[in-house]
């Protein structure tokens, strides 16, 4: 009876050891099955941008008021860290299209972003060799392998895509007129290094050899760019100075898809450099009402109204009007002196 008793406490044991297990797995199963959408997107981006259909890839977002030779990864600078090498850009949409999602380029709206949930420090491939580094967005349904080797849904990045820097201005801020885009001869010098690993469920984008860009770059890549070095770079206020995992608030009611037709009727302009102040027209004064056009202007009609003033004594006495007499004062004059004089 004793025996049969301890046989059964331990059963009773190891079916709750057992129990817990499997309870702890089912919350954790749970807990990963709870995602948020990606339409959590669609407020923050709104406002910077305008989110159309694509076939193939459904709804893609695109920035307004860019240049034309704008591309994604060009404005900011790279900056390592412990999941690899992280952009901090400078633009208002970085939070969300550099570190989720890829970019492909369409031959009608240009580079186009498609959103996902996973977060990375930087999703591009990687080219390197002959003194220059490069990078180019990964585009949509890239995925890699366990030994970081990138697989592609409908073929590599083209070499056109890739902006290319000397290595020794790698870890300089990065502006649109300062990289080199599409020169064969540097890209026939240049091969793929592209690794992006998963370590612990963190996504790490290994790239160039941080020693070697470390060993010819003035700045320390694991510090951030000062603020005014990089406004002076990128004319352009900073809104990232850190590497951070930000994920978009999950309150935040997502609106419905705006169903937008191919061909917009009314896009935003690209975006213009400023003119330079010294070129700039004046600013207006506010001037008198103007008269009628039938009549000219005083100062045209008159060419003589800029001149400076006569003296007094030069000037002539007004004409008398026509229907008044002219004064007798001067007739009257010798008649006084002959009465004097007598």
């Amino acid at each position: 009876m004793e025996q049969a008793s301890i046989r059964r406490i331990r059963w009773k044991r190891w079916l709750c050891v057992v129990g817990t297990f499997l309870l702890l797995a089912a919350s954790q199963s749970m807990a990963a099955s709870i995602s948020w959408s990606v339409s959590v997107f669609d407020g923050p981006l709104g406002g910077c941008g305008h989110w159309v259909d694509r076939p193939g890839y459904g709804r893609c977002w695109y920035p307004a008021y860019v240049s034309s030779n704008w591309y994604p990864y060009c404005e900011g600078y790279w900056m390592w860290t412990d999941q690899g090498w992280y952009w901090v850009s400078t633009e208002q949409w970085a939070w969300a299209t550099y570190h989720y999602g890829r970019w492909m380029y369409d031959s009608y709206y240009g580079w186009v972003w498609t959103p996902d949930t996973e977060w990375g420090p930087s999703w591009v491939s990687w080219r390197e060799g002959g003194g220059y580094c490069g990078w180019a967005p990964l585009p949509p349904g890239a995925v890699f392998g366990v030994n970081g080797e990138v697989v592609y849904r409908n073929g590599p990045v083209p070499d056109r895509f890739f902006m290319f820097v000397e290595i020794g201005h790698f870890g300089e801020p990065i502006h649109r007129n300062l990289v080199i885009v599409n020169k064969t001869t540097i890209i026939n010098r240049t091969v793929n290094i592209t690794k992006i690993t998963r370590v612990n469920g963190r996504v790490i984008n290994n790239g160039p050899k941080v020693n070697e860009i470390q060993r010819v770059s003035a700045r320390k890549l694991t510090d951030p760019v000062p603020r005014a070095a990089l406004e002076r770079r990128t004319n352009a206020p900073v809104s990232e100075s850190a590497p951070k995992e930000t994920r978009p608030a999950t309150a935040q009611e997502p609106r419905q898809p705006v169903n937008e037709e191919k061909r917009p009727t009314a896009e935003p302009a690209p975006r213009r450099e400023s003119t330079p102040p010294s070129q700039q027209a004046p600013p207006r004064v506010n001037q008198p009402p103007e008269r009628d056009r039938g009549e000219p202007s005083p100062a045209k009609s008159n060419p003589s109204a800029n001149r400076p003033d006569r003296p007094d004594t030069a000037k002539q006495p007004p004409n008398p009007p026509p229907n008044r007499p002219r004064p007798e004062q001067k007739k009257e004059e010798p008649k006084k002196s002959e009465q004097s004089g007598n």
